[in-house]
């Protein structure tokens, strides 16, 4: 596709380390994979980083693959992170202008600003920000506020951070593997964008993304970002539970359980190579980390202070989400619509297992990012260039119709030019 956008996007698990090539066309309207790629990972146990060396060679090595039948030599990627030391915390922030004004881009930026100022540390790092709740002159609550007329601003200011020194180690072994990083998003977020509709984030839902060593929960609400956790708790817990209490190899208790995922069993017994076990053991031992975890969703909602307010429930997702007894488990707990949910399908990339969720989100969120960002300048051109000719023709520009080329950036749709409802719906649109 002519003058179209391809990027790289990354998800270094505990398990597996995954690669997507996506690119979007020029117009937006069409999406397809490129080129994927599945690696056993190796040098990272728990979400630390034991053999940076490894872990190197093994992300070089899958970016040379991919080199080599694609044709194009990546030199930047898009990184998805987690860990269990993420911090979420919500600040609220008031700007007060000396005179009534209209209310701009920076304005806006100008609140998380504040935000981070009171509440960020020099050791941390911003993952995701999001701001909600914002009102001009103690008005109701408004969508965006860009363009409105005030003489004060305020909202509520979401961040999750995580220190530094967690986050340096995987930067350095993605820098040594040849390869820089342009944007980093949070693995749990990105998930969402892969597996969530808007009418879920509008609504209300809790997002439970179950990774090999770390499972995260996000909070959505109006279409918002408002609480996050996560817990060093995931699939290869199950498989150690398994292998330590019944003294087994860690590869026999994933066999184990790959059987008892594929319903392999007879006469209430799963059997290998190795010998059989009895069914009831198994789910005994399943049973007492399940309770672990979906304690933990819980108490993550109810932290949150949505508990009630989720009108879409649970959705889980994610390269662990591979028990049904652990969504059966979750909805007679938690006491409401709990589901699985996939990735999108696309184009050159059919089928995605749970496990894809966080990688080709953080595709979405990138390509979406880069095509805002084109059409952005493309407008700002058009703009200057409109300027020049009116300038040239002694004729004033209107003002309304910059307001429409403008809108395109403030979230404020023109009913004429339709533009920004092409860029909320192009995730629906792929080919």
């Amino acid at each position: 596709m002519q003058d179209s956008i391809i990027k790289l996007a990354l998800d270094v698990g505990n398990k597996r380390i995954k690669f997507v090539v996506g690119e979007l066309s020029s117009d937006g309207n069409k999406l397809r994979i490129v080129d994927y790629l599945d690696l056993e990972s190796e040098g990272i146990r728990k979400s630390v980083i034991e053999d940076a060396e490894r872990l190197t060679y093994l992300i070089s090595k899958g970016i040379n693959s991919i080199a080599k039948r694609t044709g194009i030599k990546f030199k930047k990627v898009s990184l998805g992170v987690s860990s269990a030391r993420l911090v979420s915390k919500t600040g609220h922030a008031l700007i007060d202008f000396e005179d009534e004004k209209e209310i701009t881009c920076e304005d806006v930026e100008k609140l998380g600003e504040l935000v981070r100022k009171d509440f960020l540390t020099d050791d941390e790092v911003v993952i995701e920000e999001e701001k909600y709740n914002v009102r001009i002159d103690s008005m109701g609550i408004l969508k965006n506020p860009v363009g409105q007329v005030g003489r004060n601003l305020q909202g509520d200011v979401h961040l999750v951070t995580l220190d530094k020194r967690l986050l340096q180690p995987l930067i350095d072994v993605v820098n040594d593997a040849g390869l820089e990083i342009e944007d980093i998003w949070l693995k749990v977020s990105a998930s969402a964008k892969a597996t969530l509709k808007q009418e879920d984030r509008q609504m209300g839902v809790a997002l439970v993304d179950i990774g090999e060593g770390i499972t995260d929960v996000a909070i959505y609400k109006n279409n918002k970002i408002i609480y996050t956790k996560s817990i060093a708790i995931g699939g290869m817990h199950f498989v150690s539970d398994i292998a330590y209490l019944l003294g087994l190899s860690v590869k026999e208790a994933e066999t184990i359980l790959g059987k008892l995922q594929n319903k392999e069993i007879k006469n209430g017994k799963v059997r290998t190579e190795m010998g059989e076990y009895e069914v009831k053991s198994l789910y005994d031992i399943i049973e007492a980390r399940t309770g672990d975890l979906i304690g933990f969703v819980h108490e993550t909602i109810e932290e949150s202070g949505f508990d009630g307010y989720l009108g879409k429930g649970i959705v889980f997702t994610g390269g662990g989400v591979w028990l049904d007894e652990l969504l059966n488990r979750a909805g007679t707990k938690l006491r409401c619509a709990v589901r699985k949910m996939t990735p999108l399908e696309l184009r050159g990339l059919e089928n995605p297992s749970a496990s894809y969720s966080t990688v080709i989100g953080v595709l979405l969120s990138k390509l979406e990012k880069e095509y805002i960002q084109k059409e952005r300048e493309k407008r700002v051109k058009e703009i200057k260039n409109y300027e020049n000719e009116s300038a040239t023709k002694n004729v004033d520009i209107d003002k309304k119709e910059m307001n429409n080329i403008e809108d395109i950036f403030t979230g404020r749709p023109d009913k004429k030019d339709g533009m920004m409802e092409k860029i909320k719906k192009w995730i629906s649109n792929f080919i």
